[in-house]
Formats: C-alpha cells, sequence, structure tokens
C-alpha cells in the first residue's frame, strides 16, 4: 500500500477563510516550489514562471472566502496556473516582432502539462517527506536533492567523511521508501542517480 505525506491533517481551510495568515502562509509554502517547476516547464523561464506563481497566490488569498474545500483550492491552484503561464506566452507572442520567432513557438500540449503537474505534485510530497527525517538526515537530503549536491560535494560543505555521508544519505533513502508512495520515490531516485546511489 502506497503512504503519503498528508498536508491536509495539518492545514486548515477554513482558518485561511477567515484570514489568518499563518494558515496562508502553510499553503503558500507547501504549494510554491511545485507550482513554480509547473508554470516554469510551460513557460520556460524562471523568473516568469515565479512571477506566474505569486500573482495565483494573490488571487488565492484575496478570494480565500470563496474556498470552502481543500480539493477545490488545489484544482483552483494548478488550473489558475497552468491558465495564466497560457496568457503569459500569448502575451508574449503577440509583444514578438519577428515572425519567425512566431512561428517556433510551438503550443504546449495536454499531455505535457498533465505531466508537469504530476511531477510538481511528487515533488511537494517528496519536500514533506523530507521534512519528517531525523535532522542530520534531513540535512543530507536537502542538499542532494533540493540544492541538487553530490555527495563529495555534500561531504565537503558539512565536513564530514564521503562514507558516513553516503551510508547516511542510504539510510535516508530507506526511510523514505517507507514514506512516499511508489512513483515519488522512482522520481526522487531519478533525480539522484547521477551519483548518489553509487
Amino acid at each position: 500500500m502506497e503512504k503519503k505525506a498528508d498536508f491536509t491533517g495539518t492545514f486548515s481551510i477554513d482558518a485561511m477563510r477567515s484570514g489568518d495568515m499563518a494558515a496562508f502562509n502553510s499553503l503558500f509554502s507547501q504549494f510554491y516550489a511545485p507550482l513554480c517547476y509547473f508554470a516554469e516547464k510551460i513557460l520556460e523561464d524562471k523568473f516568469a514562471a515565479e512571477e506566474v506563481v505569486q500573482g495565483v497566490m494573490m488571487t488565492v488569498w484575496n478570494k480565500r472566502a470563496d474556498f470552502d474545500a481543500f480539493p477545490a483550492l488545489k484544482s483552483f491552484l494548478y488550473i489558475s496556473t497552468r491558465n495564466a503561464s497560457l496568457n503569459h506566452l500569448d502575451k508574449l507572442q503577440r509583444q514578438r516582432q519577428q515572425q519567425k520567432l512566431i512561428e517556433q513557438s510551438s503550443p504546449v500540449s495536454e499531455e505535457v502539462i498533465l505531466s508537469s503537474i504530476f511531477r510538481a505534485e511528487a515533488m511537494r510530497e517528496i519536500y514533506q517527506a523530507i521534512d519528517k527525517l531525523p535532522e542530520k538526515y534531513r540535512v543530507i537530503m536537502e542538499l542532494a536533492y533540493k540544492e541538487e549536491l553530490k555527495i563529495n560535494e555534500i561531504a565537503e560543505k558539512l565536513d564530514m567523511p564521503v562514507n558516513t555521508v553516503h551510508k547516511q544519505k542510504n539510510r535516508a533513502l530507506s526511510s523514505l521508501k517507507k514514506l512516499l508512495s511508489h512513483k515519488s520515490f522512482l522520481l526522487l531516485l531519478a533525480a539522484l542517480s547521477n551519483d548518489q546511489l553509487s
């Protein structure tokens, strides 16, 4: 049976609806990075993706009273991010003076969008699971996954023997395998595949 880290158990949509900034900040911290990843896959522009997501989050705060259930809120986040990203592409296309650039820009397929949503959600699940690890494992996995450092780079940064980092990372992965769904764990392994598992 697949096990997933649970965000809805700690997030109160009623608190956010009533104007609780802490509840909104909790939502923001959980979804900002995955939504930026999702938007960047459409826009191929990290800065523009961050602007889009910040705008979506601002809309959520301004319309917070309209959301009565978490699934609807989550759908709104992804649909709004997708629409805002596509609108941004349309705007860029209209602004381009050279017809050649317009012809080269191809529309983003629904398949790419769905795949990006899946990966963004997996990323969110992985972030949550890493946060649950004991500190010594959590620090190593944050450096390996979030900052994409290799084992020798982590060892140098933490002033630890490479062998110790390797062992602690493997123990962290064993713990994460129990916390994550099978698909998310495979994505984590793929992200770490450069030298993490050797």
